[in-house]
C-alpha cells in the first residue's frame, strides 16, 4: 500500500524521518514543483555504496521529474538482500538493478522491464547495452587459467550477485571447476565491488570476481593501477572496450512494479526513450541512455541453472572434510533465496583506496554494527563458529572438538542470541565478512 498523497512539506518531513530511520534516499522534484506533485520511488542497486548510487542516478531523477508532469522521483539505494523488504512493504514503484537480480525478482513479484540501460564507457566514448564479468588476479600471480583456481581462495560479492558471482560461476563450470566444491575458500564480501579488488590487491585472496569494466573505472579515477591486475579467461568481444572473463549479457533493466500506475509507467517509458536525443542527454548530463528492453532470456536460463545448483547444495552439502568457506551457509542461504526470504542489510559503506600506499578497507556498516557483539564470543563459541563457516555440520563439529552434539547445538543457539544475527545464514555472512571464519577477526 502506498503512502497517502500528502502536501510537499509533510511528505518531505515524512521522507526525512524514513531516511534517518532506515536508509539514504533522495527526492528530486522538477521545475515548478507544487503541492499537487506526487512522489514515485525508484530503487537503485547500490553496488558501490549508497552515496555513489545517489550520485550516479541523481541526473536521471531530475530529468524524469521535469519530463513526467505531476511527479517527483525519490531515489532509494537498495542491496541485494534489502530489496525484498522494500517490495513486500510496497515502498517502490520502479527498480534499477542488475539483470540476474531482476529476473529472480520478476519471477517472484511480476516485475516488468520497460527499458534497457545503455551505459556510457569513458574508455571508448560509446554507450554499451551489454556487459560481462571479470575474474581478476594480481599481475604477479602464478594463476594462468580458470582451472588453476582449484584449491585457491576467491572473493566475490554475494551468492545472489549476478555480475559479482553467478556469471563467473557459469564460466567456471564450463571449465570443469565447481565454485562450491573445488575452491580452497569462497568469501562473499558484500557491496561495494571495490572491496573485492582491494582484497585481491592485498593478496588476502588469490582471485576476485567483479563486474567487467570496474577495473578500468577505478583506474580512471586514479584509485588503482590497471597494470597491477590481470583478467583470467579474457574474451574477445568486438567493439566492447573492457576486459572480461565471460560472454556478454543485456545491461541493467529499468523495471516497473506491478502496482505502478499505468499512466505513470507509460510516461516514464516515453521519457526514458527520449534520453536518446543528444540535446536532452546533454541538458540533463545523462551519461547513460535508455532503449527498448533487450531480451533477458539467456539470463533467466543461467539463473535457473544456478538455482538448481543451489538446491543440489542444500540437498547434498559439502562433506565435513572440505575446506570451502561458508558452504554450510550456502545451503541455508539458498533455501532463504529460493523461498523469497530476505536477509535485511540496508546500509553500505565504501572502500578507501589510498594512492600508492595501497588499498585500505573497512567492513560495511551493515557488518560493523555486529563487531562488538562478535568480540563478546567465548573461545569455544569462536571455535564452533569457525567450523560452521568451514562447512561442518553439528556431528562433525562435535567430533572435532570432542564434545556432544547437544553441546554444539547449545552453543549454536547462544551464538544467535549473543550476536542477534537472526538466522544462522546471516551469522555466517557476518562472520565471513569480519574474518571470524578464519578463527581471527579481520574487522
Amino acid at each position: 500500500m502506498h503512502f497517502p498523497r500528502l502536501p510537499v512539506l509533510a511528505l518531505a518531513m515524512l521522507c526525512a524521518v524514513l531516511t534517518v530511520a532506515e536508509s539514504p534516499a533522495q527526492t528530486v522534484g522538477g521545475s515548478g514543483a507544487d503541492q499537487t506533485r506526487e512522489t514515485a520511488r525508484i530503487g537503485v542497486l547500490a553496488y558501490r555504496g549508497n552515496d555513489a548510487a545517489l550520485d550516479e542516478w541523481r541526473p536521471l531523477a531530475a530529468y524524469l521529474a521535469d519530463s513526467v508532469a505531476g511527479w517527483t522521483f525519490e531515489l532509494i539505494p537498495v542491496t541485494l538482500s534489502s530489496i525484498q523488504g522494500e517490495i513486500e512493504a510496497d515502498q517502490l514503484d520502479f527498480l534499477i538493478t542488475n539483470p540476474g537480480h531482476y529476473v529472480a525478482l520478476a519471477a517472484q513479484h511480476d516485475l516488468s522491464a520497460i527499458a534497457t540501460r545503455e551505459r556510457w564507457a569513458e574508455i571508448s566514448g560509446t554507450h554499451l547495452s551489454r556487459f560481462g564479468t571479470a575474474i581478476i588476479v594480481t599481475r604477479d600471480s602464478p594463476i594462468a587459467s580458470l582451472n588453476d583456481l582449484k584449491g585457491r581462495k576467491v572473493a566475490a560479492i554475494s551468492i545472489d550477485a549476478f555480475g559479482g558471482f553467478q556469471v563467473a560461476w557459469s564460466e567456471l563450470r564450463k571449465q570443469g571447476v565447481d565454485a562450491f566444491r573445488d575452491l580452497a575458500s569462497l568469501r562473499f564480501m558484500g557491496f561495494p565491488h571495490d572491496d573485492v579488488i582491494a582484497a585481491v590487491a592485498r593478496k588476502e585472496v588469490d582471485a576476485g570476481i567483479v563486474r567487467g569494466g570496474l577495473l578500468e573505472i577505478l583506474a580512471g579515477e586514479g584509485k588503482i593501477e590497471l597494470d597491477d591486475f590481470r583478467v583470467l579467461n579474457t574474451q574477445n568481444h568486438p567493439g566492447f572496450p573492457y576486459r572480461v572473463s565471460s560472454r556478454l549479457y543485456s545491461e541493467w533493466p529499468f523495471a516497473a512494479l506491478p502496482s505502478t500506475e499505468k499512466m505513470l509507467r507509460e510516461q516514464v517509458l516515453t521519457a526514458l526513450l527520449k534520453s536518446q536525443n543528444p540535446e536532452t542527454s546533454s541538458k540533463y548530463n545523462l551519461r547513460d541512455l535508455w532503449s527498448a528492453p533487450l531480451s533477458y532470456e539467456n539470463i533467466r536460463k543461467l539463473v535457473g541453472d544456478y538455482q538448481k545448483r543451489l538446491e543440489a547444495t542444500e540437498a547434498n552439502p559439502v562433506p565435513a572434510s572440505s575446506s570451502v568457506v561458508s558452504v554450510s551457509a550456502l545451503a541455508a542461504i539458498a533455501a532463504l533465496m529460493l523461498a523469497g526470504a530476505a536477509i535485511y542489510s540496508r546500509r553500505g559503506n565504501g572502500v578507501r583506496m589510498a594512492g600508492s600506499a595501497g588499498p585500505e578497507t573497512r567492513a560495511p556498516a551493515e557488518f560493523e554494527r555486529y563487531a562488538d557483539k562478535m568480540k563478546s564470543l567465548t573461545l569455544r563459541e569462536r571455535q564452533i563458529l569457525e567450523l560452521i563457516c568451514g562447512g561442518k555440520q553439528t556431528r562433525a563439529i562435535a567430533g572435532v572438538l570432542g564434545i556432544s552434539p547437544k553441546t554444539v547445538e547449545f552453543h549454536r543457539t547462544n551464538l544467535l542470541q549473543k550476536t542477534e544475527a537472526g538466522t544462522m545464514a546471516h551469522l555466517v555472512q557476518i562472520a565471513t565478512r569480519l574474518g571470524y571464519d578464519q578463527g581471527v577477526s579481520l574487522g
